[in-house]
């Protein structure tokens, strides 16, 4: 497969356990971190009741295949039924979802249950599956998720629409309330919901093979204690996120990050192949490291260069600079896109290997790979790399040659990469990557477009897609090493839209901001910076000894 690894199940798909089977060092780092415990506690989502008389959290419809245009969301009643007698055309299906931004991020789920006012009995089993297509209450229909996006195929049916892993069902020999307890599959989609925000797109009651109809009282209903509820049990026993700025150790650069459930964020740098696991908002030693250089092919002394990394459900994609070495010589070890899969939430999580590609910025220079090619930025990419010649001391990358710093989710779906350096004219370059998931397994990288960005004057020097703001966060800077500015923006990832200064950004001495990561259920914003020249005891931090060496970030709000 073109420039691309894949393991076997033993050997490939190596697991990064991150916090369980720890060892006494992790475990002591683990305290240091911040770990704390708290007894568990018990939040119920029911619009009009809890967690408070305002909350108007719930979201539900039913979608109908005998008047497929119908929107149902303002329905005082909901039903589920099966394509019974085949073919007949009577299926029904119900939508839920509850808003549970007021568990913690951090919080570990232990038990969820759903409760359902049934007013029409059906003593048959209804299964709930997790809906994994955004959809809006007052325009789903049984053809599409919302007023733009159609379902990919009719009833929430198809790849993308919904899992096929049972979570809970529910069978109601009478009318009258059901509690629904959720599997251990379904713990680990509420998990999911709680430290992830984005990926809440409720549950769906059904199964087209029942023809009892079931009905439930929904949200609408005037009985409030009748609507449907959610009901969580949680504790918190991971690290307790800070609400500040942290020192963190082990390593100078905050090249790279992504957040992880229970107020942790994954660290990747410019300097080495190891992976650190930190509590956000924690002065200490990392909870976990991992060196990635078996799985990407790579030896001790060679140096990949990671440079950003975009969380896109629960896979984790990160992008080297694809840029030639200080010097202008060509590394191939410079040049890799992979990605890992988080499994599991902490404190169990651990990451898997998913696959490796080195062609991603071959294809790129190949325009027979884009959807829309732009003759103009090819012909700069193709002059900036030259990736038939070996050395060209002027292409290093901070000089003129090529250098990926951002990767970010697109809420159209894709990547974003964006580039520090070139620049087009005065624009920063973004080139939007419409398969990441196919390259990581040896298919050939298709592109969008380039979409030139107005950041004034700089590169890209960190990207992030944020949930709680829709927006995709830049950070900004030279695309040399001057000194600043630096400053961070807000642009909605569509093409053509002009991106927003939010505000110009302070780094510590010789240091700058590389990594932005937001914090999942807030506005707040994490930015890291890559401190490998900032002085210590005289020195460049980079060549201080592992024990001297700290970066630091900084959090704050974003509205």
């Amino acid at each position: 497969m073109r420039g691309s690894k894949r393991y076997g199940q033993f050997a490939g798909w190596m697991a990064l356990l991150w916090l369980g089977g720890c060892g006494p060092t992790e475990a002591n780092r683990s305290e240091q971190a911040g770990a704390a415990l708290a007894s568990a506690q018990t939040t119920s989502f029911q619009d009009g009741v809890s967690p408070s008389t305002a909350y108007a959290g719930t979201r539900d419809a039913m979608i109908e295949e005998e008047d497929s245009d119908a929107n149902h969301g303002t329905d005082t009643r909901l039903s589920a039924s099966g394509d019974t007698p085949a073919g007949s055309g009577n299926e029904n299906y119900v939508l839920l979802q509850w808003d549970v931004s007021a568990i913690p991020a951090n919080a570990t789920v232990r038990s969820a249950s759903i409760v359902l006012s049934v007013t029409d009995k059906a003593d048959q089993s209804y299964g709930f599956f997790e809906v994994t297509r955004a959809w809006t209450e007052k325009q789903v229909t049984w053809e599409r998720a919302d007023s733009s996006h159609d379902w990919a195929s009719n009833g929430a049916d198809g790849a993308g629409d919904r899992s096929t892993v049972l979570l809970g069902a529910i069978r109601a020999a009478s009318t009258g309330t059901y509690t629904v307890p959720l599997n251990a599959q379904g713990l680990a989609v509420v998990q999911k919901w709680v430290g992830t925000p984005g990926a809440n797109h409720g549950v769906i009651i059904a199964d087209k093979d029942l023809d009892n109809r079931l009905e439930v009282r929904s949200r609408e209903d005037s009985t409030r204690t009748s609507r449907p509820k959610l009901v969580v049990t949680w504790d918190l026993d991971g690290p307790v996120p800070g609400t500040g700025s942290a020192t963190y150790t082990g390593t100078c650069d905050g090249s790279a990050g992504v957040a992880l459930e229970g107020g942790l964020f994954l660290n990747l740098n410019d300097e080495s192949q190891t992976a650190r696991l930190y509590a956000r908002g924690q002065n200490s030693a990392p909870a976990q490291t991992r060196e990635l250089n078996s799985m990407l092919g790579l030896s001790s002394s060679d140096e990949a260069d990671f440079e950003d990394a975009a969380r896109v459900g629960n896979r984790i994609f990160v992008t080297t600079s694809q840029a030639r070495n200080k010097n202008g010589v060509l590394q191939a070890s410079r040049y890799k896109f992979f990605a890992l899969d988080v499994s599991g939430t902490a404190p169990q999580a651990s990451l898997q290997f998913a696959g490796v590609s080195s062609n991603l910025l071959k294809d790129l220079l190949d325009g027979s790979n884009w959807t829309q090619p732009d003759a103009a930025v090819l012909s700069l990419l193709q002059a900036r790399s030259r990736l038939s010649e070996s050395t060209v001391a002027e292409l290093a990358p901070k000089e003129q040659g090529t250098n990926v710093e951002g990767l970010a989710a697109l809420p159209s779906g894709g990547l974003a990469i964006g580039f520090r350096n070139p620049q087009v004219g005065s624009s920063a370059l973004v080139v939007t990557l419409t398969n990441p998931d196919a390259v990581v397994t040896g298919s050939r990288a298709r592109f969008g477009q380039a979409i030139r960005l107005e950041l004034g004057g700089q590169g890209i020097r960190g990207m992030a897609w944020s949930e709680a703001h829709q927006a995709v966060l830049v950070l900004s800077g030279p695309h040399d090493e001057t000194p600043g500015p630096f400053a961070l923006w807000k642009w909605s990832g569509v093409a053509g839209a002009a991106p927003v200064k939010v505000r110009d950004l302070t780094a510590p001495s010789d240091s700058s901001p590389e990594a932005v990561i937001p914090v999942p259920g807030t506005r707040d914003v994490q930015v890291l910076f890559d401190m490998g020249a900032h002085l210590v005891g005289g020195a460049e931090c980079k060549e201080a000894s592992v024990s001297s060496q700290s970066f630091t970030d900084a959090v704050f709000t974003v509205e």
